[in-house]
C-alpha cells in the first residue's frame, strides 16, 4: 500500500436555540481506515499460508466528528474511529493452521473522535482505536495452530477520543494505541507461536473528557508498544516471544468538570506486553522462551480538574515490559 487511506464521519448539528433539540435518538457514528486487510477461514481441513503485507503511504487515518453544541442526545451516543495498517485475520474449525505472516509499516495510523454535545441524560461513549500491525487467529472448535509472526511498526501510531459536554449523565471517553499487535487464541488443539516484534515509531494515545455538569464521567487511555497474546484452551502451549520496544509509548487520561457526582480516570503505557496461557485442568504443558527489551521512554498520565464533585478514582500506570504466563480453568 502506497497511497494514503481515509475514513472520515462528520455530523453538525444546526440548532441555533437552547431548547435541547434532538440530534439523534440514538446516534451512532463510526469511520474506519485500513492499509492492508486480509481474512482467511480453515474448515474441516488443514491450511498452510505464507502472507506479506507491506504500507509505505504516509498514513491510514480514520476520523469521527460530532459537532452540535446546541443540541441532546436522549437515548444513547456512540462514536467511533478505528485505524489500522495492516490487518490479518485468521479462523480455524475442526483443522489445522500452519501460518508465515510478515507485516512492515512505515505508515502513521492515527484514529480520532472529537464530540461536542450540549445535553445526554443516557450513556455516551467514545472510542479511538489506532494499531500499527494486526495479527489475529482464533478457532471456534478444535483445531490445533502453527503461527510465525514478525511485525515490524517505524510509523506514528496515535489515538485520540474527547468529548466536550454540558450536562452530560454517564460520559465516557478512550483511546487505545498499539504499535505491534498479535493476538492467537485456541480452543482446542496444539498452539505453537514464534512472535517476532519491532517497534520504533512512537505509540500514544489520549482519553479527553469534559463536561460542566455530569453524573458519571471516565476517560481511559490505553498504549503499547508491542503486544503479544497466544491462549490455548487445551493442553499444549508452546511461544517463543521476541519484541523490541523503541519508539516511545505514552498515554494521557484527562478530565475536567465544574459540578457533579462520579470520575474515574485510567492510563496504562506499556513498552513489550506478552501473555500466554493453558487448561490447568487439561494437564497443561506449556513452554515459553520470552525475550523483551524497551529501549525508550514508557510515561502514564492521569489528570482530572474539578470544581465540585463527589468522587475521584485516577490510576496511571507505565510499564516497560510485562510477561504473563499460566495455566488456568478448564477446556477441552
Amino acid at each position: 500500500m502506497r497511497g494514503n487511506v481515509a475514513g472520515e464521519v462528520a455530523i453538525n448539528g444546526q440548532n441555533t436555540t437552547d431548547e435541547y433539540l434532538s440530534l439523534g435518538t440514538p446516534l451512532y457514528a463510526v469511520s474506519q481506515g485500513i492499509g492492508n486487510y486480509g481474512s482467511w477461514v480453515a474448515t474441516n481441513g488443514d491450511t498452510t499460508a505464507q502472507t506479506h503485507q507491506t504500507a509505505t503511504a504516509e498514513s491510514v487515518k480514520a476520523t469521527t466528528h460530532i459537532t452540535a453544541p446546541n443540541n441532546a442526545i436522549y437515548v444513547s451516543g456512540q462514536g467511533d474511529a478505528r485505524a489500522i495498517v495492516n490487518h490479518s485475520a485468521w479462523q480455524v474449525t475442526n483443522g489445522r493452521l500452519n501460518v508465515a505472516a510478515w507485516q512492515t509499516s512505515s505508515s502513521d495510523a492515527r484514529a480520532n473522535v472529537s464530540t461536542i454535545i450540549e445535553y445526554s441524560p443516557s450513556p455516551n461513549v467514545y472510542t479511538a482505536e489506532a494499531t500499527g500491525n494486526y495479527h489475529g487467529s482464533y478457532s471456534d472448535d478444535r483445531g490445533s495452530q502453527e503461527h510465525t509472526v514478525v511485525q515490524e511498526q517505524s510509523g506514528f501510531t496515535q489515538a485520540r477520543s474527547e468529548v466536550f459536554g454540558g450536562n452530560m449523565w454517564i460520559v465516557a471517553t478512550k483511546g487505545v494505541a498499539t504499535g505491534n499487535n498479535n493476538d492467537i487464541q485456541n480452543d482446542g488443539g496444539s498452539l505453537v507461536v514464534d512472535n517476532h516484534q519491532i517497534q520504533s515509531g512512537a505509540v500514544q494515545a489520549q482519553a479527553v473528557t469534559e463536561a460542566y455538569q455530569y453524573g458519571e464521567a471516565h476517560a481511559t487511555a490505553v498504549a503499547i508498544g508491542n503486544n503479544s497474546a497466544a491462549g490455548n484452551n487445551d493442553i499444549y502451549l508452546r511461544l517463543d516471544n521476541n519484541q523490541l520496544s523503541s519508539g516511545g509509548v505514552d498515554a494521557t487520561a484527562s478530565f475536567e468538570g465544574a459540578v457533579g457526582y462520579d470520575a474515574y480516570l485510567a492510563a496504562d503505557a506499556v513498552g513489550n506486553q506478552s501473555l500466554g496461557y493453558a487448561c490447568a485442568e487439561c494437564g497443561a504443558d506449556v513452554g515459553v522462551n520470552n525475550n523483551q527489551v524497551n529501549n525508550s521512554d514508557v510515561s502514564a498520565n492521569a489528570i482530572a480538574n474539578v470544581a465540585r464533585g463527589r468522587s475521584i478514582v485516577s490510576t496511571a500506570r507505565a510499564t516497560g515490559n510485562s510477561a504473563t504466563y499460566y495455566a488456568t480453568g478448564s477446556g477441552n
